[in-house]
């Protein structure tokens, strides 16, 4: 990625507790072009089950990190220890910026941002990375519970940044006028080119098997269509129950690999799959475009900001749309092929991560 020039250094500091899947993707690319362009900073994190145990390697040596425990859950006396804790950290570091990445740290961050305030305050900036409250799985009552959490939190003088338009229009539906979209990017030149396969027609996805991505989905859709000459694999490991689940449909899981590991099995795919209950704006399916395949997904929030029924793909409403849409590709090569070349041009056109930093320091007011 090419260098953009800096309007003058600044001090930045990123608060992220979901520090695994596509939220460290984003993160570290945001951080490592940061660092790169002159700035200095600082991640405050938290570690999850889901972070590689690799996570370091994934970011520049300009970096610095500060580990504190933050819980997913709501836990008053957790949350109350990390609230100080952060509150005393930002003290200290005195940043120009302050980016908030997913629920939790997002409401502490928000929360301590009242106590630090005047000229030389912060500005400060929240990227949801998926709304909390459009979490079908969840339920009506939960979901209530957290949309009325996030327009309590929402009356704190922040900048959302959306990672996707239609994040960024929900935001400004439900919580919030003052919202910028920058959208998710991926390092283009580090995707590998789909190759095809000439004996079988692989299909499959990317990322931790967990209640988000939907594996149940996944399962029926593999059960369904159970013939010679059809693969279906699943590129990560996770949820165990799940897990399970998708071996009875017969789906290869890979297990957990790392980020080269698993551009490389992208690679061997014929068809991209994207079954997810919610989204921001998914970076797989990026990736997975990048690599020219054509992608089938779930109507929802970020993927239908990437798929373009007919030209790089299909949304589906359920499993049957996803088997009619595959049926139809397993069959027609050519077509696979074009949607793949169609996808492949949208994602270099519009989610490079020049593009994208380019979005975000103008939203930081650093251009």
């Amino acid at each position: 990625m090419s260098l953009i020039p800096v309007k003058h250094a600044a001090k930045i500091v990123h608060i992220v507790e979901a520090f695994g899947a596509g939220t460290l993707s984003m993160v570290s690319a945001m951080a490592n072009a940061q660092a790169k362009d002159g700035h200095s900073v600082t991640i405050i994190h938290s570690v999850r089950e889901e972070t590689p145990d690799n996570w370091r390697a994934l970011f520049v040596d300009a970096i610095r990190f500060i580990q504190l425990p933050m819980v997913r859950a709501i836990n008053p006396a957790a949350d109350w220890r990390a609230g100080r804790a952060l509150y005393h950290w930002l003290r200290e570091l005195k940043p120009d910026v302050v980016h908030m990445h997913s629920s939790k740290a997002g409401a502490l961050g928000r929360i301590v941002s009242l106590f630090i305030r005047g000229k030389t305050a912060p500005r400060w900036f929240f990227s949801p990375h998926g709304l909390s409250f459009l979490q079908r799985a969840e339920g009506r009552l939960k979901n209530t519970i957290f949309l009325t959490f996030e327009k309590i939190l929402s009356e704190i003088p922040t900048t959302f940044i959306a990672c996707s338009p239609s994040e960024g229009s929900e935001i400004r539906r439900h919580l919030s006028s003052n919202v910028v979209v920058v959208n998710n990017a991926v390092d283009l030149a580090a995707i590998h080119p789909a190759k095809g396969n000439q004996d079988m027609v692989r299909i499959g996805t990317v990322g931790r098997v967990t209640l988000a991505r939907n594996p149940e989905l996944f399962a029926s859709i593999a059960s369904q269509m159970a013939q010679p000459g059809i693969e279906f694999v699943w590129i990560g490991g996770g949820d165990v129950a799940s897990e399970k689940n998708l071996k009875n449909a017969n789906v290869k899981l890979s297990g957990w690999v790392d980020r080269s590991q698993a551009l490389e099995q992208l690679a061997s795919l014929d068809i991209y799959i994207q079954t997810s209950r919610w989204e921001g704006l998914p970076v797989a399916v990026i990736e997975a475009m990048a690599a020219g395949l054509p992608v089938l997904a779930t109507n929802v929030v970020g993927n239908k900001d990437l798929v373009i029924d007919g030209e790089n793909g299909y949304l589906c409403e359920n499993s049957g749309d996803f088997v009619k849409h595959l049926n139809a590709l397993i069959e027609d090569l050519s077509t696979r092929q074009k949607l793949g070349a169609q996808a492949r041009l949208f994602a270099e056109t519009h989610y490079s991560l020049d593009k994208m930093m380019a979005s975000l320091y103008k939203a930081y007011g650093l251009s």
